[in-house]
């Protein structure tokens, strides 16, 4: 029986199951769109919804033509609804699981795993929308540094896996996690430069050291400045979101070797 007590014998039983957790995806994907008239379309509907209507409103605001503003704009709503579906629909993995979980012995980390390969599948859709705008309005900045978009996608996949597992643990025992998560999401997505760009707030010394100490601004820089500005990440956006994953990770792993043989009586 694989524990976290030995986390390569764990990490080799997830992938044995991994016929088991693709078919729940793929399931939750099906249930999601069935009978759906744009299908797997709606999962654009948010992102470039909001992109047209921030276009029109915050574009003129900061007086950015469109061709600027809306692949930045786009780039950072694809990373953050990533990141944040991964989130709060993570509180609800292990309650979704929970007749697997009363079943049988799998390791619990296969539940919040659909919910991000689930989210993930929905952004992957997004970026690519995103990246042929940005490459339409922008050309492609330079090819050579595009390769450091996939190392910095596994970034995030951990990380929106790591949350969705401590968010998924917390909600078994505190269940208003998911209410308590979406108004505090909320909060931080106004102090991430999603819909403004860094050097718009730069006069604004309070604020502006806010979404400096933010680390999902630096996050964003990932895929943003290999696409936009044809250059490599910072080191200190990589420092930073290496930082954010070994600190989610860690808490994750220690969260479930605690509970991870109690979570059947809370479910």
């Amino acid at each position: 029986m694989a524990t976290l007590s030995q986390p390569v014998s764990y990490l080799s039983r997830i992938w044995e199951l991994r016929h088991f957790w693709c078919s729940l995806v793929r399931n939750d994907l099906n249930t999601r769109y069935r009978r759906s008239f744009l299908g797997v379309g709606w999962s654009l509907a948010r992102p470039l919804g909001m992109t047209v209507v921030l276009c029109l409103v915050f574009g003129k605001l900061f007086n950015m033509p469109v061709g600027e503003y809306a692949p930045h704009l786009l780039l950072g709503l694809c990373v953050w609804h990533f990141v944040t579906e991964s989130i709060v629909q993570g509180c609800q993995s292990f309650v979704r699981g929970s007749s697997y979980i009363r079943q049988a012995h799998l390791p619990l980390a296969i539940f919040p795993l659909r919910t991000v390969l689930g989210a993930g599948f929905h952004g992957s859709i997004a970026l690519g929308v995103a990246l042929f705008v940005a490459f339409y309005f922008n050309g492609v900045q330079n090819p050579a540094v595009l390769w450091s978009i996939v190392p910095s996608m596994l970034i995030l996949f951990g990380l929106a896996w790591s949350l969705a597992t401590l968010a998924g643990l917390i909600h078994t025992r505190v269940p208003d996690t998911q209410h308590m998560l979406e108004i505090v999401l909320q909060m931080v997505f106004y102090m991430t430069p999603i819909i403004y760009k860094t050097d718009s707030i730069s006069g604004r010394a309070r604020f502006a050291g806010v979404v400096e100490w933010n680390p999902m601004t630096w996050v964003l820089e990932l895929i943003r400045n290999p696409v936009l500005e044809g250059r490599l990440p910072s080191a200190t956006s990589i420092q930073v979101s290496l930082g954010m994953l070994v600190f989610a990770s860690v808490s994750a792993v220690f969260l479930l070797r605690r509970m991870e043989k109690s979570v059947v009586f809370w479910v």
